[in-house]
């Protein structure tokens, strides 16, 4: 009888397919993931295991069958030999199985050449430390260093741009990858701000002034490599101390050689000395400077200019001439006009007059086009000789503009401008004490300047219709792409524009406006057609407090509390000192009243500060939560009342996309709109002359040394400095929204 013939299957496929496909599969197993039809043979895997000489089966020709007919397997999973209890030969064999090592537990990672990782007792070397930090690219270190500049200088740190750059010098030492980027973090931003330190002054160099301008100016000559990373230059202010003229002179050559030496200069940010149509070299310094993109011009009465009368307009014959500066001479139109034909590539130009300065009418029209690259453009303050209805048509395309206190601007020359094709450019616009008296006129600019986003009205009298006219629909005003709406009556005595202006955003006027500052909405008809807000913004205060051996910082958030009762809060009387006073303590509880600001003409003529306009807005809102607009009551089943709650009172609509914003253009000013001149405004340098709680360095020190007698000596250690005060840098970007 034959010895009948057994066949040895593989653990994969010893079952039946139902078996199979109802037991729980093995990530690790080949009966997770097989394919029957699509793999391959197992003698095709048998031959290409690294073991197949010393197996204890015959080759594949002579025993076809060792595997049984029918089983397949993967040809990309290793065979691993697993060894069975008992012993081994003909009754029981070696079976052989199919598993997948998992990476993990493998000595080293795969390679498509030895899919079973490295051979035994082989050892990766670990990486040598820094290699990663090597290979990093500079953009990102230049990320990190822009987080600790922010961190430094940002609204609310304790720190100071001394200390800023304190630690941009430690980090560059550490080594030669810090250096690339960090020295191009620190000069091309440098801020000198504050007075000098009284050791070098008087101890070590024995000069007056200009101490760290003078090692500046040798370190930028003597480095032509580091003077090329320079764009922005803050330098000090002109120094307490400097009262002669000829000290001045000396002071500004001595900023001037340091501008010479910077090639690549675009701002000088804070240091605007005026200009009287005489030579300096500061300004011929600044001239030559090409990549130059922003300008400020502070005009003074030049020393041979006289003053003439003038009339405003041919029919004023009854009215007494006003006094106005003369035409300049030939040659200071001249150079006026020549420091400007370098500047091809700046793009923000302020001009601003201080009492008796001027410039010629036909300048304006030709200082724009000797700079093609302008866009943004401020003109305050100038007689309407120097700027008027002429002036402002012959202006070139722009995109933002900001008129400010110019009387001889007219309406006719508002809506001519509008008509004109180089106002279509115009995104923002901005008009400041002009005043701008005729509502068709302001329907008339929304409907012309297509592209405008931004647009800002501050006067004291309202926009009125004519005399007789009366608006039957809805929206008379119709701005389609405006985003910012700034709107500032001072004079709420006759203001039927700002209900006109209220029911044309009510009806679809404004489909894209977001935001709305409103810092005179005495009734609160503006902060009705915005989001409800459970809160008006607080500005945040920084306060120190003094011990005996340590100076502690510690930062406070002034918070109005809702008082116990609105309603007799809104009856309150007030003061009018209060509503102007930007020094107030924030803590105060008098909340003033529309009706006793109506009253006041102290207010009419000076306006309202945002401070009061917070604290008005915070007690509308506190008015509101009061009277709930919806009630809750539950009943049991007897009828008996069991709970009753309300909720949803608010101030504002729910489905608006406008918010209501009482923020100043500068962080912690008490006027809404930044001005040329006036605390914190472009002048205003007592943050800097006049250090009040200001920066020593030792704000992240805890060190206190003590004298030989025992008694406690200063806080000064290595990371002391000079006081100086944290200086909050006007943008000039915020002239034009």
């Amino acid at each position: 009888m034959e010895r009948p013939q057994y066949y040895y299957l593989p653990a994969s496929v010893a079952s039946t397919r139902s078996s199979f496909e109802s037991r729980s599969k093995s990530p690790i197993s080949i009966a997770s993931s097989i394919e029957y039809q699509s793999s391959r043979t197992s003698t095709d895997s048998f031959f290409a295991h690294p073991d197949a000489s010393h197996a204890p089966f015959p080759s594949p020709t002579s025993r076809p069958h060792t595997f049984g007919p029918g089983a397949k397997r993967s040809f990309t999973e290793p065979i691993v030999p697993i060894r069975r209890h008992g012993p081994s030969g003909h009754g029981r064999p070696q079976v052989y199985t199919t598993l997948i090592t998992p990476q993990r537990l493998s000595r080293g990672p795969l390679s498509p050449t030895n899919p079973l990782g490295p051979a035994f007792g082989v050892r990766y070397k670990p990486p040598v430390p820094g290699t990663g930090f090597k290979k990093l690219p500079e953009e990102i270190l230049l990320v990190i260093l822009a987080e600790l500049k922010k961190l430094h200088l940002d609204a609310g740190s304790l720190s100071c741009a001394t200390c800023w750059m304190r630690d941009l010098v430690n980090l560059s030492l550490s080594n030669q990858k810090w250096w690339r980027a960090a020295r191009c973090a620190l000069y091309e931003d440098i801020q000198l701000n504050g007075a000098d330190s009284t050791f070098h002054t008087k101890k070590k160099y024995k000069l007056k002034y200009g101490i760290r301008l003078k090692l500046l100016r040798r370190t930028l000559q003597s480095r032509p490599e580091l003077a090329a990373y320079v764009k922005s230059l803050k330098v000090p202010a002109i120094p307490a101390g400097v009262k002669a003229k000829r000290e001045l002179d000396e002071y500004l050559d001595l900023v001037a050689s340091l501008i010479m030496a910077c090639p690549n200069l675009e701002r000088l940010p804070g240091f605007y000395p005026a200009y009287n149509h005489t030579f300096s070299r500061y300004i011929h310094a600044l001239s030559t400077r090409p990549n130059l993109k922003e300008a400020v011009w502070v005009i003074n009465p030049s020393p041979t200019q006289r003053q003439h009368r003038y009339t405003s307009s041919d029919d004023a014959q009854y009215l007494d001439p006003l006094m106005a500066p003369a035409a300049l001479l030939p040659e200071q139109c001249v150079d006026f006009l020549t420091y400007h034909s370098n500047w091809s590539n700046l793009k923000t130009l302020i001009l601003h007059s201080n009492p008796g300065g001027t410039i010629d009418s036909l300048l304006f029209a030709d200082i724009c086009n000797h700079v093609p690259s302008i866009e943004n453009l401020h003109v305050s303050s100038f007689p309407t000789p120097a700027f008027n209805d002429s002036t402002l048509i012959s202006l070139p395309p722009l995109k933002s503009l900001r008129l400010e206190n110019l009387p001889g601007i007219t309406p006719t020359g508002l809506s001519n401008y509008a008509c004109l094709a180089t106002s279509n450019t115009l995104t923002s616009l901005s008009l400041i004490s002009l005043p701008l008296l005729s509502l068709p006129l302001l329907a008339r600019l929304f409907s012309h300047l297509v592209n405008l986003k931004r647009f800002t009205l501050s006067q004291a009298p309202a926009p009125d219709l004519p005399i007789g006219t009366e608006i039957y629909l809805h929206p008379y005003l119709v701005a389609q792409n405006l985003e910012y709406l700034h709107w500032e009556i001072t004079e709420p005595d006759n203001d039927r524009a700002s209900s006109i202006l209220a029911k044309s955003i009510l009806h679809s006027g404004f489909p894209s406006l977001r935001t709305i500052r409103a810092p005179t909405d005495f009734d609160g008809t503006f902060q009705a057609l915005c989001r409800p807000r459970g809160r008006i913004e607080v500005p945040v205060y920084r306060s120190r407090e003094f011990g005996n051996d340590d100076m502690s910082p510690s930062t406070s958030i002034s918070a109005v509390s809702p008082p116990s009762s609105t309603w007799s809060a809104i009856a309150s009387p007030v003061s009018p000192s209060f509503l102007m006073s930007p020094r107030r303590s924030s803590f105060s509880t008098g909340i003033p009243s529309a009706t006793c600001i109506k009253d006041a003409p102290e207010i009419k003529k000076r306006g309202l500060s945002l401070h009061a306009a917070r604290r008005m807005a915070q007690n509308r809102i506190d008015a509101a939560q009061a009277m709930p607009r919806f009630h809750v009551i539950i009943w049991n089943e007897d009828g008996e009342l069991v709970e009753r709650h309300h909720f949803g009172g608010f101030i504002g609509s729910i489905l608006s996309k406008i918010s209501y914003s009482l923020k100043p253009d500068v962080e912690g000013a008490d006027e809404a709109v930044v001005s040329v001149e006036g605390p914190c405004g472009l002048l205003d340098e007592s943050e800097e002359t006049n250090v009040r709680d200001g920066c020593t360095g030792t704000w992240n020190s805890r060190q206190v040394y003590y004298s030989k007698s025992g008694k406690n000596a200063a806080v000064k250690d290595r990371w002391w400095h000079t006081e100086r005060g944290r200086r909050k840098e006007v943008d000039l970007e915020k002239f034009f929204g």
